[in-house]
């Protein structure tokens, strides 16, 4: 390339994008949580910035433990919010086995708007809610931030059971209680790639006069 090249992860990206163009829009510390095809990510946008930390892993928010008994993660670790809050973790708990045509986040998608009303359904996507509401209050917790905004199957859950998931939020979180913190869903459609449309023209932003020389 002779041109300057950027790299980012695809959460972080999402963020930048949702946080300027979408659920984030006005919002000064905006903190994004997703899960796609397995994993959860997460973002933090400060200011108008990301903020990536020393190395750039800020945020890996999937390694925040919130089953101590629960399963084993590829970190080490067991009970983290990547295996027990991701479409994996919800076909499982539900009594599924993941078949090979669509995408994990996909299968899991349609297995609680279509099938909510089966009881083990529910009852896995409440599990999965009460995982996720215990990790965003950590994170509230040490963060304040002022919106949280969630992708993925995440904002399927958030659908699915918007008071449960708040009010998990809230019990567990100093601030969730006194501040309300709200929780969105994400708006926009391919938010890591209007995001990544974003990072690139940051320098821009930044120095025009510099940039367009």
């Amino acid at each position: 390339l002779d041109g300057p090249a950027f790299a980012a992860n695809d959460v972080n990206l999402a963020a930048l994008a949702e946080h300027r163009h979408g659920a984030g829009r006005g919002s000064r510390d905006l903190l994004c949580v997703a899960t796609g095809h397995r994993g959860v990510g997460g973002a933090l946008v400060l200011d108008g910035r990301l903020h990536t930390g020393s190395s750039g892993l800020a945020l890996e928010v999937g390694h925040l433990a919130v089953n101590p008994d629960g399963r084993p993660c590829h970190c080490g670790s067991r009970g983290c919010l990547d295996v027990e809050a991701d479409p994996l973790a919800l076909l499982t708990a539900a009594g599924r086995d993941p078949g090979p045509v669509m995408s994990l986040l996909r299968q899991a998608d349609d297995l609680i708007r279509g099938r909510y009303d089966d009881p083990r359904v529910r009852t896995a996507t409440e599990q999965l809610i009460d995982r996720l509401g215990l990790g965003l209050a950590g994170l509230v917790n040490i963060l304040n931030p002022d919106r949280i905004i969630l992708g993925g199957l995440h904002r399927t859950l958030l659908e699915a059971d918007p008071d449960r998931l708040r009010a998990v939020v809230a019990d567990r979180s100093l601030w969730g209680r006194s501040g309300g913190v709200p929780i969105l869903a994400c708006t926009l459609d391919h938010n890591s790639l209007v995001g990544a449309a974003e990072l690139a023209w940051q320098p821009v932003l930044d120095d025009p006069l510099g940039a367009l020389a």
